[in-house]
């Protein structure tokens, strides 16, 4: 299980996020979206990419994203609550399927 590094995302956007390669065992993403009073501070991303000939499914804090054969999805990552735990993202199977982690600042 490999922790993903969280790529920040500002206002006037990212011409490059490094993908890297889903792990076997799952991965996890320090934590999640982040609110204070009801209010967001800032929303943390899970982008899937599947460069195979079947879909997969890639499961983000109990969260399911089918993402089809050659397609990009992405997924909010829900706050696990307390002490920044870690949210735990795992996948019916690796092949072919790279992700990133971004946190998209106002």
């Amino acid at each position: 299980m490999a922790a993903l590094t969280i790529n920040d995302v500002p206002a006037a956007g990212l011409a490059d996020l490094p993908l890297v390669a889903a792990t076997a065992g799952g991965d996890t993403i320090a934590y999640g979206t982040k609110q204070a009073a009801g209010w967001e501070q800032y929303t943390v991303v899970l982008l899937v990419r599947n460069a195979d000939t079947v879909p997969h499914t890639a499961t983000v804090g109990g969260l399911p994203l089918v993402v089809a054969n050659a397609k990009t999805g992405i997924i909010p990552v829900p706050n696990e609550g307390l002490n920044d735990a870690s949210v735990a993202v795992t996948y019916d199977a690796v092949t072919s399927v790279t992700v990133a982690a971004a946190r998209l600042l106002p």
